[in-house]
């Protein structure tokens, strides 16, 4: 059996998450991408990118559902990083979810910038700290991006984020 080297697991958690370990868990892939030698610009937007989606996994998860911990992982895969964050959420959530993210993939680079910017100056901030802009963010930073949402019974459903970066390009 081959075992690439450009295809492998850099990073993976799963369990419970909340902002006194998050600290942790980027300080943790941030040497990790060091240590892979990706450049502090490229770093810095794969740390960005992370950050907001843990912050979702931290505020809209469903706590300690049984069939589903929290999981963020990262893999070197060829010329890419590919950061994955994946949780529960209640099926209520679902129809919100699927149609932002399908209005956000139908954008250009420069329709998501001016959609973010917009957001940023126009729009109040929630209680929980944001103006619903993490999703938009890591769209904006990566080179490719994609999700899924499968069921976890009846009330819940698995929201599974992919946001890949390229080495190469931004070498």
């Amino acid at each position: 059996m081959n075992v690439s080297y450009e295809h492998r697991t850099l990073f993976r958690y799963e369990g419970p998450l909340d902002m006194q370990l998050l600290p942790q868990i980027v300080k943790s892939v941030e040497q990790l991408l060091i240590g892979e030698k990706v450049r502090t610009p490229l770093r810095r937007k794969i740390i960005g990118a992370l950050i907001e989606l843990a912050q979702n996994i931290i505020h809209y998860s469903v706590p300690h559902h049984p069939h589903s911990n929290p999981s963020i992982s990262l893999v070197r895969e060829g010329d890419s990083i590919v950061l994955s964050a994946s949780n529960a959420i209640h099926s209520s959530q679902e129809l919100f979810l699927r149609t932002y993210i399908e209005n956000l993939l139908s954008m250009n680079k420069e329709d998501l910038s001016t959609l973010y910017q917009n957001v940023l100056t126009k729009s109040d901030y929630t209680d929980t700290g944001g103006a619903g802009l993490g999703i938009l963010q890591v769209m904006a930073k990566a080179d490719g991006f994609s999700y899924t949402i499968e069921a976890l019974g009846e009330d819940h459903a698995q929201f599974t984020v992919r946001a890949s970066f390229a080495i190469l390009a931004n070498a």
